[in-house]
C-alpha cells in the first residue's frame, strides 16, 4: 500500500505573495493539523510465474506470466453551486481586482496570510455542508455541496510472455518470442469524504447548467438508476458517482532477432508485428448520450510492427563505431483514443497509428580505465493523438480539445567522458545538446462535453514550437572516488538551459483571434516562456561490507542541490482555459497566469541495505 500527499503547481504571483516556490494549495489547517485534499493512494500487487527450460546447450525457452490487481486512486475537492473552494482560485487573488481598495486589501491579506487565506478552509466547507435544507426526496440528512472524491484508475493487466533462444555453431544466435497482454482498466470516481454532510447528489452539475433544470435526463449520471428510483442517486461515502467505465487494450506481438559477427563488423536485426484492440465499455447510461454512453464501442483495431537494426565495428581494442536505426507504428493510448470517455463512446476525430523513425550512432573509446563516447541522433515522432479536457470561459462549459496528426522531431549529440586520475580518483564529464521541436500544424476539434457539439475547429500553430519540460541542453562535471574496503563518494556540478514551458494549444489557433488584434499581439499570445537556465550541486558517499562471502550489507548516502537554490523552474504550463477580457481599446484576450514547478532545495536521501 503506497499513499503519498501530492503537491499542486501554482501562478508565480501566488509563490511571491506566499514568499515560497513551494507553496502548495492542496492543503488547510483541520482541528490543529494539517490535511492535504490530493493523497495518491494505490495497492497494486504483482504476481509473477516464470518457468526455464534448457532444451539443449544451444537452446533454451522462457514462459513468463504475470498479473497486476488491485486499487490506484488520488483524491480531490469538488463542489456544486457554491464557491470554489480552491484557496487560489484566479478570483481569490489580488490581480483580479487590480487597482481597487479590495485588491490592495487582497495583496496584504494573502502576504500576511490573514485568517489562513492561502489555505483550504476546512471548518468554513464543513459548516456550509451542515447548513443545507433537508430533501425529502434523497433522504434525512443534509446535502454535501463540498466534498472530496477519489479518481480511480483500477487495473486489471495480464501479461504472458515467451522467448526462444539458440546459438548456432558459427555464435551467431536467434532469439523470438511472442507476447500478449490483456489489460482493462476500470475508470471511476468514488466519494470518499462528505465533509460533515450526509450525501452527495449525483448529477452532471454542467449539464444541469446547460441544459436548464426543467427536463432532469440530460444531467442524470446513471440513467438506470433514475428510471427505477425517479431521481438521482444520493451517493454515500464509498459510492461511485459521475462516471464509470472500461478501457480494454488487447495486444498480440510476434518478435524475433537475429545476432551475427563478420570478423570485427557486428550485426543485429530484429523485428515484430503485431495486433492492438482499444474499446471503451460503459458502465452506466448517461443522460446526454443514452445511445452512446453504455456497452461496448466500437473496437479501434491497429497493425503494429517494428523494424530495426543494429550494426558496431571495432577497429581495435580501443576504438569501436555503433550505429542503428529503427522504424516502428504503434496503437495510439487509450485516453488520446475517445474524446470524452467519461461521458460517450464517441472515438477521437483524426485517430491513427503513431509511427517513430530513429536513427543515431556512437563513437567509443577505451584505453584502460580512460573511456570516452561521442554519440548523435534523430528522432521524428509521427501522427501522434492527444485530448485535453478543461473549462472554456468563453463557451461558460466543459469543453474537449482533440488534436491529431501532431508530429515531433528531435535530434543532437552527447559527449561522454571518464579519466582516471589517481589514487581511485575519477574526473567525469558529459555533454548534452540537443533540439526537440513541434514538426508540425496539428489538426485540432474543440467539443462540447455536454452535447457533443463542434465548436471551433483547424490547426494549431505549433510548428517549430520546443517540445516541454525537459532541458535540451546539459552538462556535468564530477570527481568520483572508488576506495579500499568498498567506499565510494562522488561531488558533480550539473548545469541545464533551453528548458521550455508546456504549451496550451487554445493559444495558437485561430479561433482566439479577434479583429484589431496586431502581429504584436498575436505574437505575445503565441510566444512560448524559456526557463533560465541552472546549475546543481550534488554529492555521495556510501559504503559495503562482505559478510562471509554471502551477504553485503551496506549504506548510501545521496545529496542533492547542496547549495539549496530554490529558484530553479523544473516543469510548468499554460493554463489552457481561455481568457479574460482585456481592457484595450479593441476586443483582445489575456491568457489565465502559467504555472510552475520548482526544485526543492537541499535534499538527503539515506539508503541501508543488507543482501542475501
Amino acid at each position: 500500500v503506497y499513499k503519498r500527499q501530492t503537491q499542486q503547481a501554482a501562478t508565480q504571483e501566488v509563490y511571491d505573495l506566499v514568499g515560497n516556490n513551494y507553496y502548495n494549495p492542496n492543503w488547510g489547517w483541520q482541528s490543529g493539523k494539517r490535511r492535504n485534499a490530493r493523497v495518491r493512494n494505490y495497492h497494486e500487487p504483482i504476481a509473477v510465474l516464470n518457468y526455464t527450460y534448457d532444451i539443449n546447450d544451444r537452446s533454451q525457452l522462457n514462459v513468463a506470466t504475470s498479473v497486476r490487481f488491485g486499487e490506484n486512486g488520488y483524491s480531490a475537492l469538488t463542489w456544486y453551486a457554491g464557491p470554489d473552494p480552491r484557496p487560489d482560485y484566479y478570483r481569490y487573488l489580488p490581480s483580479y481586482s487590480n487597482g481597487t481598495t479590495y485588491g490592495a486589501w487582497l495583496d496584504e491579506a494573502w502576504r500576511a496570510n490573514t485568517d489562513n487565506i492561502r489555505h483550504i478552509n476546512w471548518g468554513q466547507l464543513y459548516d456550509i455542508n451542515r447548513n443545507q435544507e433537508e430533501n425529502a426526496t434523497y433522504g434525512p440528512g443534509h446535502r454535501s455541496i463540498n466534498m472530496i472524491e477519489e479518481r480511480h484508475t483500477d487495473q486489471l493487466d495480464w501479461n504472458f510472455y515467451t522467448q526462444f533462444s539458440h546459438t548456432f555453431r558459427n555464435n551467431s544466435r536467434i532469439n523470438g518470442g511472442v507476447n500478449l497482454r490483456r489489460n482493462r482498466t476500470e475508470y471511476y470516481s468514488e466519494v470518499k469524504d462528505l465533509l460533515g454532510g450526509d450525501y452527495w447528489v449525483d448529477i452532471d452539475k454542467f449539464a444541469e447548467r446547460d441544459m436548464g433544470g426543467l427536463n432532469p435526463i440530460p444531467y442524470q449520471n446513471d440513467m438506470e438508476y433514475y428510471e427505477k428510483y425517479g431521481h438521482a442517486r444520493a451517493a454515500k461515502k464509498g459510492d461511485k458517482y459521475g462516471y464509470d467505465y472500461y478501457g480494454n487494450v488487447l495486444n498480440a506481438r510476434a518478435w524475433a532477432q537475429y545476432e551475427m559477427s563478420f570478423g570485427k563488423l557486428g550485426v543485429n536485426l530484429g523485428g515484430e508485428i503485431g495486433h492492438a484492440s482499444l474499446w471503451r465499455h460503459g458502465l452506466w447510461k448517461k443522460g446526454l448520450f443514452l445511445d452512446d454512453s453504455q456497452g461496448d464501442s466500437k473496437k479501434l483495431n491497429y497493425l503494429t510492427y517494428k523494424l530495426k537494426a543494429n550494426f558496431s565495428y571495432k577497429f581495435s581494442a580501443a576504438h569501436s563505431i555503433e550505429a542503428n536505426i529503427m522504424y516502428m507504428q504503434d496503437s495510439p493510448e487509450f485516453q488520446s483514443a475517445f474524446v470524452s470517455p467519461r461521458t460517450r463512446n464517441a472515438v477521437t476525430p483524426g485517430l491513427s497509428a503513431e509511427k517513430v523513425f530513429g536513427v543515431d550512432g556512437s563513437y567509443n573509446f577505451r584505453l584502460g580505465e580512460l573511456r570516452a563516447r561521442v554519440s548523435g541522433y534523430y528522432t521524428k515522432f509521427m501522427n501522434q493523438n492527444k485530448v485535453l479536457s478543461y473549462y472554456d470561459d468563453v463557451e461558460a462549459t466543459f469543453s474537449n480539445f482533440a488534436m491529431s496528426g501532431i508530429d515531433k522531431r528531435h535530434f543532437g549529440v552527447e559527449v561522454a567522458a571518464s579519466i582516471p586520475l589517481d589514487a581511485g580518483f575519477y574526473l567525469n564529464g558529459a555533454l548534452s545538446w540537443g533540439q526537440y521541436t513541434y514538426d508540425s500544424n496539428p489538426n485540432y476539434v474543440q467539443i462540447q462535453d455536454n452535447s457533443g457539439e463542434i465548436k471551433n475547429e483547424g490547426k494549431v500553430y505549433w510548428k517549430n514550437f520546443r517540445v516541454e519540460s525537459t532541458p535540451q541542453k546539459a552538462m556535468n562535471i564530477g570527481l568520483s572516488y572508488r576506495g579500499p574496503k568498498n567506499i565510494y563518494a562522488s561531488l558533480d556540478l550539473n548545469y541545464y538551459s533551453n528548458m521550455y514551458i508546456s504549451m496550451s494549444p487554445l493559444y495558437r489557433t485561430d479561433a482566439v483571434l479577434t479583429p484589431g488584434m496586431t502581429k504584436e499581439d498575436v505574437a505575445e499570445l503565441r510566444s512560448q516562456e524559456k526557463f533560465n537556465s541552472a546549475y546543481v550541486v550534488n554529492a555521495s558517499i556510501g559504503k559495503n561490507w562482505f559478510i562471509k562471502r554471502q551477504y553485503t550489507l551496506g549504506f548510501s548516502l545521496e545529496m542533492k542541490n547542496l547549495l539549496n537554490d530554490q529558484d530553479i523552474k523544473t516543469g510548468g504550463y499554460e493554463q489552457v482555459r481561455l481568457l479574460k477580457n482585456k481592457d484595450t481599446s479593441y476586443q483582445t484576450y489575456q491568457p489565465f497566469d502559467s504555472k510552475y514547478f520548482y526544485m526543492f532545495g537541499s535534499t538527503y536521501y539515506l539508503n541501508l541495505y543488507f543482501r542475501f
